[in-house]
């Protein structure tokens, strides 16, 4: 019976992360993953469905996920190399960043359920908002640190500190984003499936397993 769950729960995680990859890529080859605001910003949505996919089937399926975006966008800046794009063919500014997403989100995600008598929905919300703000330093912090000088010199001398300010009302944009749509995805799957505190125990179980085997 336990191999069977786990087939299953193996399954499960597989499936998850191949439809949401191809999710991310069609975003990223399509204009659906770049909403255009009236007053000039694009933002992006491939973030997405790494984060989603954490909540849905736990760290390692949304690892996976991160590692397809991350690829995915090694790929562009590889096949169109302009600008801060053409840094992104290092893997550890395309792919590190995307893989410390999905980690981040559940981190955030079971601590913010602990709140009492919070929805889950609204806890997938804040997780969610809270992972793509985390997601732009990542991705900021590793373009100073393994591409400092090119940074600097594309951004006319402009610190790290000058860069976050500029990427801030895009990030705020891009969190507000995930949250409404992973807070809504998440709680139509939590009151489809009929039992409000699944997901957090599966999610609680898997990440207090992963912790006992890194001990």
């Amino acid at each position: 019976m336990n191999t069977t769950k786990k087939m299953l729960s193996l399954n499960k995680k597989i499936a998850v992360t191949g439809a949401l990859g191809a999710l991310t890529i069609l975003l990223g080859v399509t204009p659906i993953g770049f909403i255009r605001l009236p007053w000039g910003l694009a933002v992006t949505l491939l973030h997405i469905p790494t984060i989603l996919g954490t909540f849905i089937a736990g760290t390692a399926a949304g690892t996976g996920i991160g590692a397809i975006f991350g690829i995915f966008s090694l790929i562009q800046a590889a096949s169109n190399p302009v600008g801060l794009d053409a840094l992104f063919v290092n893997p550890l500014i395309s792919v590190l960043p995307r893989l410390l997403l999905a980690p981040s989100a559940m981190l955030v995600y079971l601590a913010v359920c602990r709140i009492p008598r919070l929805p889950q929905a609204a806890s997938a919300a804040a997780a969610s908002v809270t992972a793509t703000i985390l997601h732009t330093l990542y991705v900021s912090l590793a373009l100073y640190i393994f591409a400092g000088t090119q940074v600097t010199g594309l951004m006319g001398g402009a610190g790290l500190g000058a860069f976050i300010l500029l990427l801030l009302p895009n990030a705020l944009a891009e969190a507000v984003a995930a949250g409404i749509i992973c807070g809504t995805v998440t709680g139509i799957l939590n009151a489809t499936s009929g039992k409000t505190s699944r997901l957090t125990r599966e999610t609680a179980s898997e990440h207090s397993q992963e912790r006992d085997q890194q001990l």
